[in-house]
């Protein structure tokens, strides 16, 4: 029986000048040849200031203060060193992804990562992987950070080893297909500052059947050698890669490492790829089963397209960034300005995660509309994005998020993502954006785990929930999120013009 989620649930960039792309120009996996430049969106759309605005003592404070908490914590250091993939010492292809589902252990001077069945599959670790690459990736393009350009380079590679290593065999010819998570070889190494680190995978060789997942094991893929594959690639996660390989075309011509480079170029390829493979069958994800074949799943979760009979405009940026991505082009699809479906307020009604989904896509059409110099569109695009935030910052639009306790976090958020994709805040919008910036660093700065190697932890058991990592709260952004900063500040989309709540030069001369 089909069982429905939906009812479940160097700024060296400004050496370019800004020139459209022309209409069949470029390769099909490079669809730049000229970038645009910071302070350049080629269009602005009046708001209101509405409210008092950020003085310019405010702002200097909160950029000071979330600055000196990412360097205190030395943020990305952190993830790196607390994120687990395959690392290059196995002489396997090396990549990082931001796990669930994980314990730490620390034992001595060693800490090892340990995948826990007790949890579940992790089934949904692109999410957060997509936004720090995101975050990671803008910050090393804005500030030549090391720490951030290795991240950038492993959760990059990330999004190629889920390709990969779902190629059943040798004879396997479908690269194409993404899994929702790899299980690969247990190993301990090194880390750049000399901590002893270990990944443990035991806990998930074993095979299982589930109605949105399914695991096999692949003895004899060409890549990774003999693993387990989590299959049945779910929507939930696409928007979130999406923007992250939004800026690859940015990167592999202005990264300053060619690791970097080579990293994105790779992955780049593999996203238009596995976009093209779902446009090319009527915006459905194929997965494989345990001999390696391609079905396409009867979940809605694979699908862009199972509810347009109820709503003929549903899920339309999905499939319209699906189709930016895949072919450089809207492939006919219309989504007007991109939201007030109501498929969007239904699937929000019925699980909250959903509201989180169909913004994000929103926000991946706007930022690949602007990244391929379809600013027309763009622009229509980002004009509903005004109209759904103001919807849902008004008290009388009866929005069902809005008896969530992380709505009011999750709004302040999707204002800071859609400030850096040219949609002006007001002064109102920047300063509860400054609130919970203000209000995460406050909530984060106790945590006593940064350092799981340090001498003061205690030997012991930490979970990825609360344990090596600090617990979510309503009045915070998530510590996953807590960089976004970083890519507002070095986006050439951001409109000058909109209500200031961050100095940038003070961010980008902070590292």
């Amino acid at each position: 029986m089909k069982q429905s989620r939906f009812f479940a649930h160097f700024p060296l960039a400004s050496i370019f000048f800004l020139l459209p792309v022309i209409a069949g120009g470029c390769q099909a996996d490079d669809p730049l040849k000229f970038y645009p430049s910071s302070g350049m969106l080629p269009f602005h759309i009046d708001r209101e200031k509405q409210g008092d605005p950020l003085d310019p003592g405010e702002v200097r404070s909160l950029t000071q203060k979330v600055t000196d908490f990412l360097r205190q914590i030395d943020y990305f250091t952190w993830v790196y060193e607390t994120c687990h993939g395959l690392d290059a010492s196995t002489g396997y292809p090396d990549y990082l992804i931001w796990w669930h589902d994980v314990d730490a252990v620390k034992s001595g001077d060693l800490v090892t990562f340990r995948n826990n069945s007790k949890y579940g599959g992790s089934h949904n670790n692109a999410e957060p992987t997509g936004s720090v690459l995101t975050q990671a990736l803008a910050g090393y393009l804005l500030t030549g950070d090391h720490s951030m350009g290795m991240v950038a380079e492993e959760f990059a590679k990330s999004i190629t080893a889920l390709m990969k290593g779902f190629v059943h065999d040798k004879s396997d010819p479908l690269e194409y297909l993404m899994t929702r998570n790899i299980v690969t070889h247990n190993h301990s190494f090194t880390l750049p500052s000399g901590k002893k680190k270990a990944v443990d995978y035991s806990d998930w060789f074993f095979e299982y059947e589930g109605w949105n997942a399914n695991r096999y094991h692949y003895p004899d893929n060409p890549y990774f050698g003999d693993i387990w594959v989590t299959t049945m690639r779910s929507k939930d996660d696409l928007p979130y890669l999406y923007r992250a390989a939004a800026w690859f075309p940015y990167a592999r011509k202005t990264a300053p490492d060619e690791s970097v480079r080579k990293a994105v170029s790779e992955a780049w390829r593999y996203m238009q790829g596995f976009a093209k493979d779902i446009v090319d069958n009527n915006y459905h994800i194929r997965t494989k089963d345990k001999q390696g074949k391609p079905y396409i799943p009867d979940e809605d979760l694979a699908s862009f397209v199972d509810y347009l009979k109820l709503f003929p405009d549903a899920e339309c940026d999905a499939r319209l960034a699906t189709a930016l991505l895949a072919y450089n082009d809207d492939s006919g699809i219309d989504c007007g300005d991109g939201q007030g479906s109501g498929y969007d307020r239904a699937s929000g009604a019925m699980h909250y995660y959903n509201y989180s989904i169909v913004d994000n896509f929103h926000l991946a059409a706007v930022h690949l509309a602007l990244v391929l110099g379809k600013y027309n569109l763009a622009k229509r695009l980002v004009r509903g994005l005004v109209r759904r935030l103001e919807r849902y910052e008004d008290p009388g639009s009866n929005e069902p998020g809005r008896e969530n306790p992380d709505w009011q976090r999750d709004v302040a958020l999707l204002l800071l993502k859609s400030a850096a994709l040219g949609m002006p805040l007001t002064n109102s919008e920047a300063r509860m954006v400054e609130k919970f910036y203000s209000q995460s660093v406050d909530a984060y700065l106790d945590f006593p785990n940064w350092d799981l190697w340090d001498e003061s932890v205690p030997d012991g058991t930490y979970d990825f929930r609360s344990g090596f990592r600090p617990a979510h709260v309503p009045d915070a952004f998530r510590i996953e999120d807590i960089a976004y900063i970083l890519e507002y500040c070095w986006s050439p989309f951001k409109d000058t013009k909109g209500a200031v709540f961050v100095d940038c030069n003070q961010v980008e001369t902070a590292w």
